[in-house]
C-alpha cells in the first residue's frame, strides 16, 4: 500500500504544479493579448484583401494619380521592404525544410538488424 500512497501523493503534487503553471501561462498571455488582437485583425484584413486584389490595385492607382510624389516615395520603401522580406524568407525556408526532415527521421521506426 505504500507504493499506492506514494503514487497518489506524487500525482497530487504534479496536478498542483500543473495548475500553477497554467495560471502563470494565462497571466503571461493576458499581457500579450492586445498584441494578439492586433495581429489577428491584421491577418483578417490581409485575408480579406487577398480575396479582392482589384481593390488594392484601385487604391494604389488612385494614390498614384492623385499624389504621384507620395506614391513614388512609398513605392521605394515598399520595394525595400519586399526585398528584405524575401531575403529573410529565403534564409529561413531551408531551415524549415531541414527541421521537417529531422522530425521525419525521428518519427520513422529504426531498422532492426
Amino acid at each position: 500500500m505504500s507504493a499506492v500512497t506514494d503514487i497518489l501523493e506524487r500525482r497530487a503534487r504534479l496536478v498542483a504544479e500543473a495548475e500553477t503553471q497554467r495560471r502563470s501561462l494565462t497571466q503571461g498571455l493576458a499581457v500579450c493579448r492586445s498584441v494578439f488582437v492586433v495581429a489577428d485583425r491584421g491577418i483578417a484584413w490581409a485575408t480579406w484583401l487577398r480575396a479582392r486584389p482589384y481593390l488594392v490595385v484601385a487604391f494604389v492607382t488612385a494614390i498614384a494619380v492623385l499624389r504621384p510624389r507620395f506614391a513614388l516615395e512609398w513605392s521605394a520603401r515598399l520595394l525595400t521592404l519586399w526585398r528584405v522580406g524575401r531575403l529573410v524568407y529565403d534564409a529561413i525556408k531551408p531551415l524549415a525544410g531541414e527541421r521537417a526532415l529531422l522530425e521525419k527521421k525521428q518519427t520513422e521506426p529504426t531498422p532492426r538488424a
